[in-house]
């Protein structure tokens, strides 16, 4: 059984059909990697998938049930977390903070409003074994605005892991990001996928051909194609959308 199932997903804007009748499936322990042209629709698919915009037809369907009319914290709470094209963090606070954050907001331990978070060994721990499980442990008593790009994009990595997921949305996780930085990500989602199954939306071919176990390609809201990364690059179809006339993971 499929981990996430979509079915018929679509989104509408105005006159706008940003996603189309999308049906897609990824399976629990493989990388998935969702590719295409700029306004193609990825993005918005993710946001449907995570529960931060209502889609207009279809359905989502997690582990078996259907979560199409959940919120995202319910989302959240059943093992699908996310991250963000632009990186979303708090940052005049530390590493530490924002890991303590995000794993306080997954425990309940928030509502515990007369004990402060400071006495609350256990959301330190936590914070600490998410930070070195992303190679931020030297840095969790810095300010998050004084990381580099690429240390902010291990930082939301971080957020996301803080939720113990069963499904990991990553959109663009490279975005921005320099050769040293990228390989750094690369070597990272390497790493995570040994433990958790990921929805990859990246426009670095090199890293998608290297990373995916299967790839499905959007276009103008719809999936044109799935398969594995071999069959994605001997697909005439996907070449003519995305990949131009000579093919490769360029």
């Amino acid at each position: 059984m499929s981990l996430l199932e979509l079915k018929g997903l679509s989104k509408q804007f105005g006159g706008l059909l940003a996603v189309n009748g999308c049906n897609l499936q990824v399976a629990a322990g493989e990388v998935h990697a969702l590719i295409g042209p700029n306004g193609a629709g990825k993005t918005t698919l993710i946001n449907l998938i995570a529960g931060v915009l209502p889609p207009s037809q279809g359905e989502v369907r997690f582990q078996g049930e259907n979560i199409t009319h959940l919120p995202a914290h319910a989302r959240v709470h059943r093992g699908l977390a996310r991250t963000f094209q632009i990186t979303n963090l708090f940052k005049n606070y530390t590493v530490r903070t924002n890991l303590e954050l995000a794993v306080q907001a997954r425990s309940g331990s928030s509502f515990r409003f007369w004990q402060p978070v400071a006495r609350e060994k256990h959301l330190t721990e936590a914070a600490l074994a998410v930070a070195e499980q992303v190679g931020l442990a030297a840095r969790f008593e810095t300010v998050v605005g004084r990381l580099s790009h690429g240390e902010q994009r291990q930082l939301e990595v971080a957020l996301a892991l803080a939720s113990k997921p069963r499904l990991l949305l990553l959109d663009e996780p490279m975005a921005g990001l320099g050769a040293q930085e990228s390989e750094r990500m690369v070597g990272l989602i390497a790493q995570l996928r040994q433990r958790h199954t990921i929805l990859l939306v990246e426009h670095d071919m090199g890293a998608v051909f290297r990373l995916a176990q299967r790839i499905s390609v959007l276009v103008y809201g719809q999936v044109i194609a799935s398969g594995s990364p071999a069959e994605i690059r001997a697909n005439p179809e996907v070449h003519r959308a995305y990949l131009g006339d000579e093919g490769g993971a360029a």
